[in-house]
């Protein structure tokens, strides 16, 4: 029977075809879509797990680079018990690297950590930055050097003693780092004095807090501690609550870029459907043919049914492979790393095969009631 459902599907190839086409797009858009949030959360989640200590933000920003604080804040953040030290920062997004255009909605865009070189030397934690693979790193006498991340090494070509310009100004790197991601091995980390001048944020003004704890056993402890202080001051974070933060976020974004991807699949349903139709009228005679020499009910939809299930199955898995192959091209042209999962590979293969049996389902049953008689005159 199967054998047979495939030589029927095949009779009339283009609109098949078509009906493959349509699944094997809408199988594609939950790959793509639901791949890159799902490697955008993998990536940001091996950040936030490696980050030690708590990040201090002002209490209305959305973002650090929107944050903006007084640098005297940090002494009353010292105050606070198993609070260390208090290192002040400031993130920004330069508008140009090596005179080209650094846009801050770009995936591949480059970031800039100015931090307080010598407070981070004598804390216990590393805070953002991870392990340096060469060079040295910063002091707080040696102003115009900085260190960058591995990726912007290798997309730029710089070495240890080579120049960086950023917003047309030139800095010496002192030192290469690695870290768990991208998104870590995309900054460029520089002392506070330089990065206030090349932001233009003001004096005295710093971005953020990362603090360093004298117990990091009671880091959610601390959290509580400094935002029952500070009310309505500072929002804090620490590895936890920024994984906690953005599990949610991107939980229920996942969700709506698979029902998004699901609507857009339902026009192959469709497709399937047409398909399948055109095929039972064209076939009217041999179906009552089929009938008539003994064919059940029953066997008539199985029959149709697995026309069906054949279009979404090689709709399923050619869909897989263009899902791969957008995602792939995607990486090389815009840097948006993915994540295909057996999961994923699993939902987005079985909603195929949903799709299409529902799809068949009112064709086969309408197939099943003709009256072999009337069939047979056409």
């Amino acid at each position: 029977m199967i054998k047979l459902a495939f030589s029927n599907l095949f009779r009339r190839k283009t609109r098949t075809f078509l009906a493959l086409l349509g699944v094997a797009i809408g199988v594609a858009a939950i790959i793509v879509l639901v791949s890159i949030v799902d490697g955008f959360y993998l990536e940001f989640s091996d950040v936030v797990s490696q980050f030690q200590g708590i990040q201090i933000l002002d209490k209305d920003a959305p973002d650090v680079v929107f944050s903006v604080m007084d640098e005297s804040f940090g002494k009353k953040l010292e105050s606070v018990s198993n609070v260390n030290i208090a290192i002040p920062e400031i993130w920004f997004v330069p508008f140009s690297v090596d005179g080209k255009s650094n846009e801050a909605t770009s995936f591949s865009s480059i970031s800039v950590y100015g931090l307080d070189v010598q407070r981070s030397s004598a804390a216990n934690n590393s805070g953002w930055i991870f392990s340096l693979e060469r060079g040295s790193t910063l002091t707080g006498n040696d102003p115009g050097f900085v260190l960058i991340g591995k990726k912007i090494a290798d997309d730029y070509g710089k070495f240890v003693g080579s120049t960086i310009e950023l917003n047309d100004k030139k800095f010496r790197v002192k030192g290469i780092f690695s870290g768990s991601s991208e998104l870590i091995e995309s900054v460029v980390a520089m002392n506070l004095s330089d990065a206030r001048d090349l932001s233009g944020i003001g004096t005295g003004k710093v971005s953020s807090f990362t603090l360093d704890l004298l117990d990091p056993g009671k880091t959610e402890q601390t959290v509580d501690l400094v935002e029952f202080r500070f009310p309505d001051e500072v929002q804090a974070f620490s590895s936890a609550t920024y994984a906690e933060q953005f599990d949610s976020v991107l939980g229920n974004f996942r969700l709506l870029v698979f029902f998004v991807a699901g609507i857009s699949s339902l026009v192959a349903g469709i497709g399937i459907v047409n398909t399948i139709l055109m095929s039972i009228i064209e076939r009217r005679k041999e179906i009552g043919t089929l009938k008539a020499v003994g064919w059940t009910r029953y066997e008539i939809i199985k029959l149709i049914v697995f026309e069906s299930l054949l279009i979404g199955v090689l709709g399923g898995v050619f869909g897989l492979a263009l899902g791969y192959l957008v995602d792939y091209l995607l990486l090389g042209a815009l840097g948006l790393n993915f994540a295909i999962t057996l999961p994923l590979i699993l939902q987005a293969f079985f909603f195929a095969l949903l799709l299409s049996l529902f799809a068949g389902a009112y064709p086969a049953l309408r197939a099943s009631s003709l009256d072999p008689v009337e069939a047979l005159r056409g």
